[in-house]
């Protein structure tokens, strides 16, 4: 494969335009960063950032702004008749706008490949090759994802939402938020999260509104009504009864108890 051009996050004013009936007379690729307007096969088709497509050479490349900022990464490469098996075997489809979601990593590639393309480095027409044979097989993974791949991105994901749970217990956390951080859906979040964590998300944020609870109730005299304030309860009263009936017993109870003398 090689490079013939390429740009990354280029931007344009919202008059932006690209029309090209018989193609640009090698493929193209395209990172969407905002949303376009594409014509295909007589079609007008809109779509969203975090979107890309793969023009093969030879068919028309008709899009524009879709009313404002223009912005993406992009790519003109030629590859052998001995590389089509490569893309075959990856199946990434031409001539078809498809979102993809988070594409920071992909878009990083781009960046490096544009680097050394432009750059005098002795071996930049390897690096650069390299770059893409990794950049197309990312992409693959991300249109075939494996049920093992999927898992381990959630758990990740997860993971790092379940770390801001406990590192901010006073915020107002619900489902619906939640599941909004991860562009999932509420019962889809629900599900999963409990399939992983082997608790439900909203009984993790009770927990860690309490833990925290207990470490103010035994390092500090701070009153516990301000306690409740501070771990996300707008009644110290709905506070008191739920802390009794997770501990077994009241908050003033609980700090006379562990508090160090």
């Amino acid at each position: 494969m090689k490079i013939n051009k390429i740009g990354y996050n280029h931007r344009h004013d919202a008059d932006f335009f690209v029309s090209r009936p018989n193609g640009s007379g090698d493929n193209l690729l395209l990172l969407l960063k905002t949303p376009a307007i594409f014509e295909i096969n007589g079609e007008e088709i809109h779509t969203e950032k975090d979107s890309f497509i793969l023009f093969r050479e030879g068919t028309p490349q008709n899009y524009r702004s879709a009313g404002g900022e223009f912005a993406n990464d992009w790519f003109h490469f030629t590859y052998t008749e001995s590389e089509k098996d490569f893309f075959r075997e990856l199946d990434i489809p031409f001539d078809k706008v498809i979102p993809i979601g988070d594409m920071s990593d992909l878009s990083l590639m781009v960046k490096n490949m544009s680097y050394e393309n432009y750059s005098a480095n002795l071996y930049r027409t390897d690096s650069v090759e390299l770059y893409m044979k990794l950049f197309f097989l990312k992409l693959s993974e991300k249109l075939h994802p494996t049920e093992q791949s999927t898992v381990s991105s959630y758990y990740e994901k997860m993971s790092m939402l379940r770390s801001q749970i406990y590192s901010n217990p006073k915020y107002n956390w619900n489902i619906e938020d939640l599941a909004h951080r991860l562009t999932v859906s509420r019962s889809h979040f629900e599900h999963t999260y409990k399939k992983l964590f082997g608790i439900s998300p909203m009984n993790e944020v009770i927990n860690s509104r309490l833990e925290h609870a207990k470490f103010m109730l035994t390092s500090t005299d701070v009153p516990i009504n301000q306690i409740a304030e501070m771990c996300g309860y707008k009644s110290d009263i709905h506070f008191m009864r739920q802390f009794k009936s997770r501990m077994g017993m009241t908050p003033t109870e609980f700090r006379s108890r562990n508090t160090v003398k």
